[in-house]
């Protein structure tokens, strides 16, 4: 059990380092720009310097289309909710669909790490995010370093090691 409190620093750990992943093929001055807030500033959050107010946190959620939870929840941190085991019945009946959708991506890769269920999402949303976006889900789901490519996601995960060539 996860205990209910954070630290000020934890959260500005883990927002620095959502904010970083989702920034990292992008120009920090444009994202500054359209979300209206002091480049200064938005380095600090990316530095784990700085926690947002509520205002400029929301123009954050806004610019990347997220939801808040997504940025202050660690990895792999997954509740089991009602929520979780609905939509776990929903995808074991192949009737969720979520490319392209990054905030119900997170959710749903959170909800089902490092199993074959995440790569089933992972494999949905390959194409439809930016790299990025791509590259920040597949690390939430337990992936870290996989490529966008459907076919290579879907395919089975040999874990068995090569033999060494001989000489």
């Amino acid at each position: 059990m996860h205990s209910l409190e954070r630290s000020p620093q934890e959260l500005r750990s883990l927002l620095s380092r959502n904010l970083r992943a989702l920034t990292q093929d992008r120009v920090i001055s444009r994202i500054c720009q359209k979300a209206k807030i002091h480049r200064t500033q938005f380095n600090r959050f990316l530095s784990g310097e700085s926690f947002p107010r509520p205002d400029v946190l929301d123009r954050i959620c806004r610019y990347f289309e997220v939801d808040a939870n997504i940025l202050l929840r660690p990895l792999g941190e997954v509740p089991e909710t009602p929520e979780r085991i609905a939509l776990r019945h929903a995808i074991e009946a192949g009737r969720f669909d979520c490319a392209g959708d990054m905030a119900l991506s997170l959710m749903a890769v959170r909800a089902f790490p490092k199993t074959d269920t995440a790569r089933c999402i992972l494999a949905q949303c390959a194409g439809t995010l930016s790299p990025a976006e791509f590259q920040m889900l597949a690390q939430e789901a337990g992936f870290a370093g996989l490529q966008p490519d459907p076919t290579a996601i879907l395919s089975p995960i040999d874990e068995t090691p090569k033999p060494e060539p001989l000489h």
